[in-house]
C-alpha cells in the first residue's frame, strides 16, 4: 500500500492567532498510484487557466510554467472543483488527522519530529484497528521540506519497531521523501489537507465538500489528537 502524506498549519503552542490552533494532515491510501497520477494530470489540463488566475502568490507557477498544486493558493470554487474531479473511480481513500494545538501538552512539542512520528503512528494504527488498512507492506511518501534531514530516518525506525517488532501487523515499512513539486500525489495530499484546515478556520465553509468525500467512500475517517 502506498500512502502519500502532507500537512497544513504547524505544531505550536502559539495559539493567540486563530490560524495557529490546528494542525492537519491528509493521508492518501492507494494501490493504483499510476492511475491516480493520470487523474491529476487531467485535472491540471482542464483547470490550467483557473489555476493560473488564482496564482497571486506565485506558489503554483513560475511565469507561464506550472510547478505544482498548492491548496493554500486554491480559491473556494477551485477547492470544490478539485473534490468533484479527483474523487472519482475509487482509486484512493483519505484519512484526515486533526490536531488541536490547544489540547496538546508542552512536553509533546518539545521535540516536534518525535511528536509528528508518534501521532502518525497512532493514525496508522487507527486504520489497522478498524481494518481499513490490512496490507502488511507500507510505503509512506512525504514532503522532504516538512522534515529535518537528521529526523528522516527516525520515522521508519519508529514505525518498524511499533508495527513489525511490536504488534506484528506489518512485514515492511518504507519511508520515502520528495520535494513535493516532483511528486504529484503528495500535492494531492496537500490540497486535501488544506481543505480540512481551511474548513476549521472558517467554521465549516467546506462542510459540503468534506461530506461529499465521506458519503462517496473517499474519506474513511478523521483521527483526532488528542483523543476526545
Amino acid at each position: 500500500m502506498n500512502i502519500y502524506i502532507d500537512e497544513s498549519g504547524s505544531m505550536t503552542h502559539e495559539t493567540i492567532l486563530p490560524q495557529n490552533r490546528y494542525f492537519t494532515m491528509a493521508l492518501i491510501l492507494t494501490q493504483e498510484p499510476d492511475k491516480l497520477r493520470r487523474v491529476y494530470k487531467r485535472f491540471v489540463q482542464k483547470y490550467l487557466k483557473e489555476l493560473k488566475d488564482g496564482n497571486s502568490d506565485n506558489k503554483m507557477f513560475t511565469g507561464e510554467n506550472f510547478l505544482e498544486l498548492k491548496g493554500s493558493a486554491f480559491t473556494p470554487k477551485m477547492k470544490k472543483n478539485f473534490v468533484d474531479f479527483i474523487c472519482k473511480n475509487n482509486l484512493f481513500q483519505i484519512l484526515y488527522i486533526k490536531i488541536d494545538n490547544t489540547q496538546a501538552t508542552a512536553n509533546l512539542y518539545k521535540n516536534k519530529a518525535r511528536a509528528f512520528n508518534y501521532i502518525l503512528k497512532l493514525a496508522i494504527e487507527f486504520l489497522y484497528n478498524r481494518e481499513i488498512l490490512t496490507d502488511r507492506n507500507l510505503t509512506l511518501n512525504l514532503d522532504e521540506r516538512n522534515v529535518k534531514t537528521e529526523a528522516r530516518h527516525q520515522l521508519k525506525e519508529h514505525l518498524c519497531t511499533e508495527f513489525s517488532t511490536g504488534r506484528n501487523i506489518v512485514d515492511e515499512v518504507q519511508v520515502e521523501y520528495f520535494d513535493s513539486c516532483n511528486n504529484k500525489l503528495i500535492q494531492l495530499a496537500d490540497v486535501f489537507s488544506n481543505i480540512l484546515y481551511s474548513n476549521l478556520l472558517t467554521s465549516g465553509k467546506y462542510d459540503a465538500e468534506i461530506k461529499s468525500m465521506a458519503d462517496n467512500g473517499y474519506l474513511v475517517g478523521v483521527f483526532k489528537f488528542p483523543p476526545v
